[in-house]
């Protein structure tokens, strides 16, 4: 294959592989698997990792960095007008900075996700899961079809990361709408209009805590107090903040839906499930690698001449480590196609790995744990109100979900 056909047949952000980009990945692994791709929209330039140990060694590599200004100028400025977005104000974190910074953020927010805390919290995710459930029980009820996504999956990480950074729970919505429209990302504007009312009213609350820094122990409270005491900067306080919210919702709120969908796709696993309740944590894990809610991590940067394999990415260039494809490398998983919510060992890239391995993953686990596991006990007779080819992805391999799962639930 040529090059130039090559380019046209292997790039992932082709409408056709939305959906399923499962068979071009293994395409993409035997011949081309380290693969430099072109956008068509943007002339922006990608270089793909398909294989485990390629991906595995980018995400471990110092050489590959998250920070555009470790480059010299001159590399450095044809990515200067792709990080001029509604975000650029808010990358002074964990999620887009490198040594020493990153380890002194991540040393700072990490015990607020660690075993302890998340053990605390997971009282309260049945809690409001039950009351999720109870909602939906009387709508299917009442005759009307249900949506996993809107009713289950997209009110609970909001309203868990509502209480972890002590915010009110009536102001749920707002954080929704906001999130929705910066993800979207179709109009310019406004996605930099929410960004910003996100900004403000994270920066209202840092101001409200260090008025009254009596008033309360949650993790922005925490986060206020080291930033009086000089350990993070205001602009990392609220750039930590904002990822942390933003990231968190998205990430649970689709791997909750996938991991429903895969369970209703393969109905003998389902059945699996439910005759043994316990396979509730691998069948998260299995979602995680079958068909996770990450599909690659975020674009890197090439701090030097790096070889991959036969190939040499040079200084400068992007790197994207693709953890979908990662995942279904043969060589590491048999049979990688199958989806077997008994797998094990399950060395997954799901969450990422090294440094950058997400902070949130116990937080999401304990989550996706409590909703797939209560829906699928709570309603043993639900199934898909639609074919799932009709169902709707989100267009971005980078967070992958889809955007409704209506279910049909038997009065």
């Amino acid at each position: 294959m040529t090059a130039s056909a090559r380019e046209r047949s292997f790039d992932p952000a082709a409408p056709e592989h939305v959906a399923d980009p499962h068979p071009l990945f293994h395409r993409m692994r035997e011949e081309a698997p380290v693969h430099r791709q072109v956008g068509r929209a943007t002339g922006r330039a990608f270089w793909y990792l398909t294989r485990y140990p390629d991906v595995q060694r980018a995400l471990l590599d110092p050489d590959v960095g998250r920070q555009l200004d470790r480059l010299p100028a001159d590399l450095a400025a044809p990515h200067r007008r792709w990080e001029i977005d509604a975000l650029a104000m808010v990358r002074r974190n964990v999620f887009h900075l490198d040594p020493p910074d990153h380890t002194r953020l991540r040393r700072l927010i990490a015990p607020a996700f660690g075993a302890r805390t998340v053990a605390s919290l997971e009282r309260r995710v049945e809690h409001v899961v039950g009351g999720l459930l109870d909602c939906m029980a009387a709508r299917a009820a009442a005759g009307a079809e249900v949506d996993v996504i809107e009713e289950l999956a997209l009110p609970l990480p909001i309203l868990v990361m509502a209480e972890l950074f002590g915010f009110p729970v009536e102001d749920r919505a707002r954080f929704r709408a906001w999130s929705d429209e910066m993800l979207a990302g179709r109009n310019g504007v406004r996605t930099l209009r929410a960004g910003m009312r996100f900004v403000e009213y994270i920066s209202e609350k840092i101001d409200e805590r260090h008025a009254r820094p009596e008033a309360g122990d949650d993790l922005l409270s925490r986060l206020v107090e080291e930033e009086r005491d000089g350990g993070i900067s205001r602009e990392e306080l609220v750039s930590s903040v904002f990822q942390l919210m933003f990231a968190g919702d998205e990430t649970t709120v689709n791997l909750i839906g996938i991991g429903v969908l895969e369970l209703l796709r393969h109905p003998d696993q389902l059945a699996r499930l439910r005759e043994r309740p316990r396979l509730i944590g691998p069948a998260v894990e299995e979602t995680l690698r079958f068909n996770g809610p990450v599909g690659h991590a975020r674009p890197l940067y090439a701090l030097s001449d790096v070889r991959v394999g036969e190939a040499v990415i040079p200084r400068g260039e992007i790197v994207l480590p693709v953890l979908l494809a990662a995942n279904r490398d043969p060589a590491v998983f048999p049979r990688p196609d199958v989806f077997d919510i008994g797998r094990d060992p399950n060395r997954h890239l799901g969450f990422g790995h090294g440094i950058h391995f997400c902070l949130g993953a116990a937080l999401a686990r304990v989550q996706a744990r409590t909703a797939i596991g209560s829906l699928v006990n709570r309603f043993p007779e639900m199934s898909l109100a639609v074919d799932p080819a009709d169902l709707e992805w989100t267009s971005d391999l980078f967070l992958r979900g889809v955007r409704r799962l209506p279910l049909l639930i038997p009065r």
